[in-house]
């Protein structure tokens, strides 16, 4: 590591997974919120439009939201998640549990990802809920059959567990949660911090509804790991580069990037780990690594880093030997098809990357050569090559239209240049 009067220090914006499930629990508990160090990226904007349509008090100061939900009341809604997949499905969960007529829109890529997968579930708990082809727009109709939940999950995956458990809150009775519950656990972490009746057990979850409804939240919200990834890709591949990101969220089951890229050789220490609100974050320094080496990330691992597999990339194609990531289909159904929009970027750049059945193989050390990304209109892969090309030559300009990186990281052109520079 360098000397620290060469280090280039970040604070990044809150988290943005915790920030959308911390906004709609202001929704569930009736109090006065305050959540700090709000991220202003546009999926939080899309979580913010539903406090604006039921006419919730509110004030956003800085990067400080104040919250008061007690006189709250909810009438027949339409809700724009514009393209935040993460608010459209916790909302059909959140909604179809508090059994109001609600309506669910979307836009642009939104209406083509799947909603099945936390519609099913409702279905089984009698949830009246319509759409076609289970895709967006969906429709929610009030209910005189809702029952608990008792799920079992198939895909592994935090948006359905989030959602059931959003839904088992408005229940009367015991909602059991089983499967694949080993993803990120946000949700289950500032339940467990505000005292909510929920246990977490190894492979189960269960909540008790309708409990605890007064409460008062106040959270300072964790700098966001999946935008730091990027930042630490930058420094990794940047000559002389040096970095350390404050605060970040640690959470257990979002450290596959920076277990990946340490097992790649990556020069990256974690410092000052700490609990907070019952999550655990920390200091991350990472420093130019000139020889990272390709690696192998199983099936196993993969939920972990998926929404990080796009900036992985970047650093497979820097790096010796090949990489393999083992059943990605899940990137296929995220902003993009992420698996087709790697590797045509890849292949644009002069790179070598295929796919094997569900396999993602991208083979490093390749004359690399500036290009113009094809984006897909997703923010991760913009990003991703953005990076990419900035660091074959610093001076590298893309198109000014392009503004998707603002749906999770506005910020994201300032810091990069302060790491290529």
């Amino acid at each position: 590591m360098q000397s620290n009067k060469n280090i280039t220090k970040f604070y990044l914006q809150g988290d943005k997974s915790i920030a959308i499930r911390s906004l709609i629990l202001c929704l569930y508990f009736k109090g006065k919120h305050k959540i700090k160090n709000l991220p202003n990226s546009d999926d939080i904007k899309s979580t913010l439009y539903v406090f604006d349509k039921i006419g919730m008090d509110y004030q956003l100061l800085k990067n400080s939201l104040f919250i008061d939900s007690t006189n709250i009341k909810f009438n027949e809604i339409e809700i724009d998640c514009n393209e935040s997949g993460t608010t459209a499905r916790l909302l059909i969960g959140f909604f179809s549990g508090i059994n109001i007529n609600c309506k669910i829109i979307g836009r642009k890529t939104l209406r083509k990802r799947p909603m099945d997968r936390v519609i099913f579930p409702l279905l089984d708990a009698g949830v009246n809920i319509q759409s076609k082809d289970n895709l967006l727009p969906v429709n929610i109709f009030k209910s005189k059959k809702l029952k608990t939940i008792n799920a079992t999950l198939i895909i592994p995956s935090a948006q359905i567990k989030s959602s059931l458990i959003l839904y088992a809150m408005s229940r009367n009775g015991k909602s059991i949660i089983s499967g694949n519950i080993k993803t990120r656990d946000h949700l289950e972490r500032m339940l467990l911090d505000l005292k909510y009746p929920i246990k977490v057990g190894k492979d189960r979850i269960e909540i008790v509804g309708n409990k605890n409804k007064s409460n008062n939240i106040n959270i300072n919200l964790p700098g966001d790991i999946s935008s730091a990834s990027f930042l630490i890709c930058a420094a990794l591949l940047s000559k002389e580069s040096s970095i350390i990101i404050k605060d970040v969220c640690l959470n257990r089951y979002r450290m596959g990037f920076l277990e990946s890229v340490i097992k790649m050789g990556g020069n990256i220490k974690i410092n000052n780990k700490r609990n907070v609100h019952g999550e655990n974050i920390g200091d991350i320094h990472a420093s130019y690594t000139g020889n990272l080496k390709g690696i192998t990330i199983d099936k196993i691992n993969i939920p972990s880093l998926i929404d990080e597999i796009p900036v992985i990339s970047i650093l497979c194609l820097y790096s010796n030997g090949k990489t393999t990531f083992k059943n990605v289909e899940e990137l296929r159904v995220k902003e993009s098809d992420r698996i087709k929009a790697i590797i045509e970027n890849i292949k644009l750049m002069n790179g070598n990357a295929k796919e094997i059945g569900n396999d993602l193989i991208i083979y490093g050390n390749k004359k690399l050569y500036n290009t113009t990304i094809s984006d897909f209109n997703d923010h991760r892969i913009f990003m991703s090559f953005y990076i990419a090309n900035k660091i074959i030559n610093k001076n590298y300009r893309f198109d000014n239209n392009v503004d998707c990186y603002k749906k999770s990281f506005p910020d994201f052109l300032e810091c990069i240049d302060r790491i290529i520079k």
